[in-house]
């Protein structure tokens, strides 16, 4: 499957006289070039040596022919400014010109540099460049060396233009940047890019992998700590790769690479599409999960093509360090060992060791002999969970979330004595489920759906009855005698101890249908009762108000003579609601001839609040409640004291009445106090949108005759018109 993606590319030889060589003229597929001469000798050798072709072997051994046999013409430096300014002297017609300027102290290229079009090759090295500068304009730069300077990025335009660029040079620099693409592209096909010792901290994918031929890119010895996809590179399927040596050692990446991001969405693709080689060493990976499934699809292939630069070696976890990565599959297949630690981040329980094993396909939560009571509320995300819960002091089994995604629960030698039946639903059939060595009493009926012999349950001792044929029959009907080593079933019946599989419960049970007649039955009654109380006790305030409203019941008892006809509890906060009870409410029940107490209003300065409230109280003879949002609520604190002794004086005396007037029309599922909640639910509130327009005739009614007046006298009861009461309370009503 990675067939060529740490293929060799080219085994260098040293060519001891070149002249002696035999050059033949080679033009490369995939640039328009004429001028090139390969080694014909030394690329026409048997390609078993080589694993390569003969395009792959010249692109790193050709060289042009004017530089083979010195056709140049060398050009002239002259300095026109101390700053590091010069300009270019010589022929700019000339063919094959040169440039070549060595420890000086330019600070940029020389300024007439475009006027020399057929450049070929520039060299100045160990000079003060800072920026390489616009040069689109040389269409025919073979060779550019600015080794030892200090240039500092690469723009993506920087080599766009120039076509023929083969060598590029620029090492000991100090660049920071290289932007994508500055590298690669359909317009460009530089052989040979040497960015080693600069001070690189990421690289581009995009660099890495060009399209067209090279023979070798070193970005060795920078500070590159990871490899990015800024724009979003995609390895194209219907393209072949046919790549170089790309040489990443000694730079700080630790960590192995994430193919997804890098924009390979599926890792075995590399051996259809690409032939590339890579050289990773001298850099301290951290051999984890994330290397696994690269390794896991190679092996086979690094086994046939092992090289030494591909003598990549761990560094972290400690217990692996120095160990190459092939150590991993090359003898035994240790590929196991790979894997990622999980921590309390990571929803692990701060008990337990949790890690992610791609090698499996698993996620292990491993909390065996650390003392845990009760299962984990939690565990990491993923599928295909193996859960080792072994010698804990687990009593319960209850239902988890994580159980369903798990292949594996181990609750051997615990202390389980129950288990609830969603719990069991919420189990994979085919999971490996052991339970032995437990203290269980009885096994829920749902333990039919498993297969005994694919769910390993251990060895189970229960008490079993006579209502437990199910068992006999699920483990017969199963043919669970033939996984007796991985599931058997003891039943603890009469004094004895029985495997559930030579079980006959007909010996040790009678029929007594009657009985269980009269035990269901009797469960029936109980389950009724039960459910009665628990009605009647939901709604026992609205049957208190009900039967206060329907019963007609005489007091016995003697009540001292009221000093109000009703108190009006609201929140005083809400501006608008304190301005219709004031203005339209209370006016209306003066013209009535009631007398009322409104507790912001009619409160003295001075008395203890809360007292004086319970008198005034249980001065009035009925109580007007506004219901609004925020009646009963942490931010009304005096409204709650009201209600609660409202409540209590008319609870307390039968002849007393509470009328709610639903201001805010609140459902009753809107309200947290029980006793208001119950007003709204037997339907004895007053809506305050009153559609029929008899909010005051309802007050009223309500309320009945005023008591006596100050001298004495009943006050006559006032005739109501629907035109009046239409008038006043659409008045109302518009505020």
């Amino acid at each position: 499957m990675f067939n060529h993606v740490f293929s060799l590319l080219f085994i260098a030889q040293c060519i001891q006289n070149l002249k002696t060589e035999t050059w033949e003229k080679w033009s490369p597929p995939f640039i328009n070039r004429t001028d090139l001469l390969c080694p014909s000798d030394h690329c026409t050798r048997d390609p078993a040596l080589y694993v390569t072709t003969k395009n792959d072997c010249c692109t790193c051994w050709a060289e042009p022919s004017w530089k083979l046999y010195s056709l140049t013409y060398d050009l002239v430096l002259e300095y026109t400014r101390r700053g590091g300014t010069a300009q270019l002297i010589g022929d700019t017609t000339v063919a094959n010109a040169r440039f070549v300027h060595s420890k000086g102290f330019l600070s940029k290229l020389p300024d007439n540099v475009c006027e020399f079009v057929n450049l070929i090759e520039i060299e100045a090295t160990n000079n003060k460049i800072s920026s390489i500068g616009n040069i689109s304009c040389l269409h025919i730069l073979d060779t550019l060396d600015l080794s030892h300077n200090s240039i500092d990025s690469i723009g993506k335009d920087t080599f766009k233009h120039l076509p023929l660029l083969r060598v590029l040079r620029l090492t000991h620099n100090g660049i920071t940047t290289v932007e994508p693409y500055a590298l690669a592209g359909t317009t460009m096909s530089i052989f040979l890019a040497d960015l080693s010792f600069n001070n690189m901290t990421e690289i581009d994918m995009s660099i890495l992998i060009p399209e067209n031929r090279f023979c070798q890119y070193d970005f060795s010895s920078n500070n590159i700590v990871k490899i990015v996809n800024e724009q979003n590179f995609k390895i194209d399927v219907d393209k072949i790769y046919h790549g170089g040596f790309v040489n990443l050692n000694s730079n700080d990446i630790t960590q192995w690479f994430d193919f997804k991001d890098l924009g390979i969405d599926d890792i075995s693709i590399l051996g259809k599409v690409m032939q590339f080689g890579f050289s990773l060493q001298n850099m301290k990976w951290t051999c984890d999960c994330r290397m696994e499934p690269f390794l896991e699809l190679s092996q086979d292939t690094l086994k046939r093509i092992w090289r030494d630069y591909y003598n990549v070696t761990c560094w972290d976890p400690p217990e692996y360090r120095g160990v190459s990565i092939t150590d991993f599959f090359m003898e035994e297949d240790k590929l196991h060992l790979l894997v990622c630690n999980k921590s309390s981040a990571d929803k692990c329980p701060k008990e337990c060791y949790c890690f992610y094993q791609p090698k499996n396909r698993r996620t292990v939560v491993n909390c065996t002999g650390v003392g845990l009571l009760e299962l984990p509320t939690y565990v990491p995300e993923g599928d295909n969970l193996t859960l080792l819960f072994d010698e804990n002091d687990i009593t319960k089994l209850e239902y988890r979330e994580y159980f369903n995604r798990s292949s594996v629960i181990r609750l051997s030698n615990n202390k389980l004595n129950t288990i609830s039946s969603n719990a069991i639903e919420s189990i994979d059939s085919n999971a490996v489920f052991d339970l032995s060595d437990n203290n269980m009493n009885e096994l829920p009926r749902d333990f039919q759906s498993f297969d005994p012999c694919i769910t390993k349950l251990g060895k189970i001792k229960i008490s079993c009855g006579c209502g437990d044929q199910w068992l006999v029959d699920w483990v017969k009907n199963k043919r669970a005698e033939k996984c007796k080593n991985t599931t058997e079933i003891i039943c603890f019946i009469g004094d004895e101890y029985v495997s559930t599989i030579d079980l006959d419960l007909g010996n040790f049970c009678n029929d007594d249908s009657n009985l269980i007649f009269l035990n269901i039955l009797f469960g029936m009654i109980i389950a009724l009762l039960l459910g009665v109380f628990g009605v009647l006790y939901t709604f026992r305030y609205e049957l208190f108000i009900l039967k206060r409203r329907f019963i007609n019941q005489k007091s016995t008892k003697i009540y001292p003579l009221f000093k109000y006809d009703v108190l009006i509890s609201f929140d005083d906060n809400d501006a608008e609601l304190r301005f219709w009870v004031m203005q339209k409410l209370a006016s209306y029940l003066k013209g009535a001839c009631y007398k009322t107490f409104i507790p912001c209003r009619d409160g003295k300065f001075g008395d203890i609040r809360e007292e004086a409230l319970i008198n005034n109280i249980n001065s009035c003879k009925n109580y007007i409640v506004i219901l609004c949002d925020k009646y009963h609520t942490e931010d009304t604190f005096w409204t709650t004291v009201e209600w609660k002794y409202i409540w209590h004086s008319f609870k307390q005396n039968k002849e007393r009445q509470i009328i709610i007037i639903n201001y805010h029309q609140l459902e009753s599922s809107e309200i947290r106090e029980e006793k208001l909640k119950a007003f709204i639910r037997v339907g004895t509130d007053i809506d305050f949108s009153n559609r029929k327009h008899h909010l005051f005739q309802d007050i009223h009614e309500r309320l009945g005759s005023p008591i006596l007046t100050n001298n004495g006298l009943k006050c006559a009861n006032i005739k109501f018109t629907a035109k009046s009461l239409h008038s006043q309370e659409m008045f109302m009503l518009d505020i």
